[in-house]
């Protein structure tokens, strides 16, 4: 017969096995007697919403946010190359995504709820893609790569500082989110005169050119669709270009920033161009750029 006491306790239930049953080994090790703990539950903490930061708590997120951004744009603006451009601009557009969230998670004090927007419309400056010289359309030819590099600095500048100017009305913020801009490269000009391209010579046709205009021109001459020859015009100057053979079409572009290896003009470059051809056998003056 198996004999069992029970004993209470405050602290839990102890079982203890006084003798042992028939079956059980002789000599073997008695099993430790195990307590068991009453369960109890504990209340669940109520769940606490933060409430809105101190202006003085506001600013250092601000401040910390801000020379984040500054950090890695200032980066970018140290590009030597375009690959590295395009790379440090992937970077800022990753870090104005995360800064945006750390400032959402935030709630800012109340008079600055207002600087608290201008804060995150400044942060959601649009950074796509890595960008491609490509040829645009018209009359404009690509871009050098110096100036290229320029281009894709200066569009993540205008893209980060759209929402400045009310910030600065309301706070520090954006005094210091950005480096200085980048500095563009000077815009190059031909020679006033230079012959770009002579295809045709010994005709006794020519042109004389007056350019009353504020832009440097390139007057191309044509027969047909083939150039025969073109002549670089600077502005409020004059310049000719002789020895031309056959009725000729005259296509005049204007623009800025002259590339001599492309024969064209890398920005606001127009083009206009005669619609009838002139007789073969003369000499024809005209101006260009009456309208500047």
């Amino acid at each position: 017969m198996v004999a069992v006491r029970w004993m209470a306790g405050l602290a839990g239930v102890v079982m203890i096995c006084t003798a042992c049953s028939p079956s059980e080994t002789p000599g073997a090790p008695r099993p430790t007697p195990t307590t068991v703990s009453p369960v109890t539950s504990s209340p669940t903490p109520a769940a606490t919403t933060p409430g809105p930061l101190s202006v003085a708590e506001y600013q250092q997120v601000l401040g910390r946010v801000e020379a984040t951004v500054r950090r890695q744009v200032a980066g970018l603006m140290a590009a030597q190359t375009v690959t590295a451009a395009n790379a440090g601009r992937t970077k800022v557009g990753l870090v104005l995504a995360q800064q945006k969230t750390v400032l959402e998670a935030v709630q800012p004090p109340p008079r600055l709820a207002a600087v608290h927007a201008d804060a995150l419309r400044t942060l959601s400056g649009f950074i796509g893609g890595t960008l491609e010289n490509a040829v645009a359309t018209g009359c404009t030819v690509l871009d050098p790569p110096a100036k290229f590099l320029y281009s894709i600095k200066l569009d993540v500048y205008q893209a980060i500082s759209l929402g400045d100017d009310t910030i600065g009305k309301r706070t520090a913020f954006g005094r210091k989110l950005l480096p200085a801009p980048p500095v563009p490269p000077p815009d190059r000009r031909g020679v006033n005169g230079t012959v770009v391209q002579r295809l045709v010579r010994g005709g006794s046709g020519g042109v004389r050119v007056t350019n009353v205009g504020a832009t440097d021109a390139l007057v191309v001459v044509l027969s047909g669709k083939k150039v025969q020859g073109s002549v670089y015009v600077r502005a409020r100057s004059k310049a000719s270009l002789l020895g031309l053979r056959g009725a000729i079409l005259i296509s005049i572009r204007t623009g800025r920033d002259w590339d001599a290896a492309g024969r064209g003009f890398t920005a606001d470059c127009e083009e206009t161009a005669f619609t009838e051809p002139l007789a073969s056998g003369y000499v024809w003056s005209f101006k260009v750029g009456e309208d500047g």
